[in-house]
């Protein structure tokens, strides 16, 4: 059977194989995230099961991940959010070495980035925010993705956290689905 004889699909976020054009609302989300004074750091897609929340979610997450400056994360609502963020940034190859020149110790939480001298971060939103005031320092924006978030406790630590990380002025966006 052709694949193409069904331009859908039925995997949960999987890009079909042909997609319904939402170009104005990918400009609008991109505008408002990418512009030189972003106009907006928060945006939830909303919509019925199946109207295409999550590949529309993940084609926005694609197209920043093509920009040097911009680091997109993924994370599972299930799990802590603070410290399943500060382990994916931790993680990635490219900013360690900016964690370690900013002497940025996360061995306390396990997550592997440890400098000899420096004491280890005790706090995990102290961390973050070191690791966001290094970002920017260093010109990086970091997207954050979160698919089908729900009012759970960790949500509601991370948005606390994620309202004192933009009054610093970090360079932190989040999309989300639900």
């Amino acid at each position: 059977m052709d694949k193409r004889n069904n331009p859908f699909t039925l995997d949960f976020g999987k890009e079909p194989y042909e997609m319904i054009p939402r170009s104005v609302l990918m400009d609008e989300v991109v505008q408002s995230f990418g512009g030189e004074l972003p106009s907006k750091h928060i945006s939830i897609i909303t919509g019925v099961r199946g109207s295409g929340k999550t590949v529309f979610m993940t084609s926005v997450c694609k197209w920043f991940q093509k920009e040097r400056d911009w680091i997109v994360v993924e994370l599972n609502p299930d799990r802590d959010l603070l410290q399943n963020l500060a382990a994916k940034l931790s993680g990635e190859k490219k900013l360690k070495e900016i964690f370690n020149s900013a002497k940025i110790n996360l061995s306390a939480f396990g997550l592997g980035l440890q400098i000899d001298g420096t004491e280890p971060e005790r706090d995990i939103e102290v961390a973050l925010s070191r690791m966001l005031t290094s970002l920017k320092k260093h010109h990086k924006k970091v997207l954050i993705a979160i698919d089908e978030v729900s009012n759970s406790p960790s949500m509601k630590v991370f948005a606390s956290a994620f309202q004192i990380f933009l009054r610093q002025d970090l360079p932190l966006f989040l999309l989300m689905t639900g």
